[in-house]
């Protein structure tokens, strides 16, 4: 009968030999497979066949165990036996490891663990090590917010050539996105959860700044217009973490609310209908899941993140109060929302391990303005972005305070609520920090 051990990471942690196993004398455990590789996801996972050999005139029932060597061998591994009591009558089996995929992308690698056999009185126990492969999967990173998650660097700041802060990367992708337009595309509800709306073909592209704005495939040059944000940044900082593709969804809008605003899109970004007066409609929200859901569905690949940046449009007396319940309620919704991934649809829960981080906005100055003592509506929206981080499973806090001309980063296009470029970059490097530290929360 199979008995199935889950393995946690607190573990005791085993020493074998020098040999890698420990012997009774009266028994023997071998195994008679060496060559062990476990691919991440697979519901097959990996057998391991098991024999023991008696001496002696041993006749004991003999209980077979697993744990790892340390405790990040166990780290998203099941195991199960055939048979756990081996007797003279039956003294083979075979162990299964099962490894589920992980909260963060993993790197080839190897794990050991150690199989006891043992009579309660001698144990014998063998050393087992596996070749993890990484599930064959890009890793989905959604962006949303307003005109910082767009980026408003200012004309003729992107450094796109071969060696520049901005150059593309292969291996990171996007979702070519329709661009923002409220006059000619986005008008109508119906507009901003259709497919064909939303996607300019080819669907997936070499990410290239500004993301929010479509690759035509009959420009040889690449895009046209020369500012960038925050996305391709983080990508880059998470490349060194992960042997597969990253794939970047731009769904943010310049000028977005949770509140209606004449001067923004047709949209806002409540997560549910609601009766509030002073609060617009889904339709952000639900461009931003039909977004990801054809990244998804296009590449088969798994949500790792969603990055957020906004608030500037809600801070005001009619807005900020709610803007920290609005901003948890998205999250929640977002999480459960979004369609399921190959990591099943267990993990679309409200309080799932699907990080999100929320970025400060800005507090530059220059010759356009001071604003580095925020009023007291943006207050209440920059105290809701901190707190948030707290009180939030799997949130964490993007701290820009100190991207500043005074510290050498100028501001962005228009004032100094956008950064600029230095800063960006910057700024992309923190969100993908932010990103590790809010799923070990």
């Amino acid at each position: 009968m199979a008995l199935a051990l889950v393995l946690s990471g607190c573990s005791d942690q085993i020493t074998p030999s020098a040999d890698g196993n420990q012997r009774s004398g009266d028994f023997e455990l071998r195994s008679l497979q060496n060559d062990l590789t476990l691919t991440e996801g697979d519901e097959a996972g990996v057998a391991i066949p098991l024999a023991l050999s008696r001496q002696n005139g041993h006749n004991t029932p003999v209980e077979l165990s697993l744990a790892g060597v340390a405790p990040a061998d166990t780290a998203f591994i099941s195991s199960s036996f055939t048979r756990l009591t081996l007797t003279p009558n039956a003294d083979d089996s075979e162990a299964t490891l099962k490894l589920a995929i992980a909260d963060l992308p993993l790197l080839p690698q190897q794990r050991q663990f150690v199989v006891t056999a043992s009579d309660g009185v001698a144990q014998d126990t063998m050393l087992i090590t596996v070749n993890v492969v990484p599930v064959d999967a890009p890793d989905i990173y959604l962006l949303v917010g307003q005109s910082n998650m767009v980026g408003f660097s200012g004309e003729a700041t992107r450094q796109a050539f071969p060696g520049g802060a901005d150059e593309t990367n292969p291996r990171i992708k996007q979702l070519n996105v329709s661009k923002n337009d409220r006059n000619e595309i986005f008008l109508a509800e119906s507009d901003f959860s259709s497919p064909s709306v939303n996607v300019v073909l080819p669907a997936i592209t070499t990410a290239e700044d500004p993301l929010h704005v479509p690759l035509d495939p009959s420009n040889t040059t690449g895009k046209d217009l020369e500012y960038i944000g925050l996305g391709l940044s983080f990508a880059k900082a998470a490349l060194d973490n992960t042997s597969r593709d990253i794939v970047l969804v731009p769904a943010a809008w310049s000028g977005s609310a949770f509140c209606t605003n004449d001067q923004g899109p047709n949209g806002q970004w409540n997560a549910q209908v609601t009766d509030d007066p002073n609060l617009g409609n889904t339709w952000l929200f639900d461009r931003a899941v039909a977004r990801a859901n054809l990244a998804i569905q296009n590449t088969g690949g798994i949500l790792r993140g969603i990055l957020w940046h906004q608030g500037e449009s809600d801070a005001n007396e009619r807005c900020a109060p709610a803007y920290g319940e609005n901003l948890e309620r998205l999250i929640y919704q977002l999480r459960l929302n979004i369609v399921a991934d190959r990591r099943g649809g267990d993990l679309r829960r409200a309080e799932s391990n699907i990080p999100f981080i929320i970025g400060t906005m800005s507090k530059g100055a220059d010759e356009r303005g001071d604003l580095s003592n925020f009023f007291e509506p943006k207050l209440m929206v920059d105290t809701a972005h901190r707190d948030l981080a707290s009180q939030v499973p799997f949130v964490e806090l993007s701290n820009h305070d100190d991207l500043v001309p005074a510290n050498g980063y100028p501001c962005g296009n228009t004032t100094c609520v956008h950064f600029g470029p230095g800063a960006l970059r910057e700024m992309g490097n923190r969100y993908y920090n932010a990103l590790l530290r809010a799923t070990q929360r």
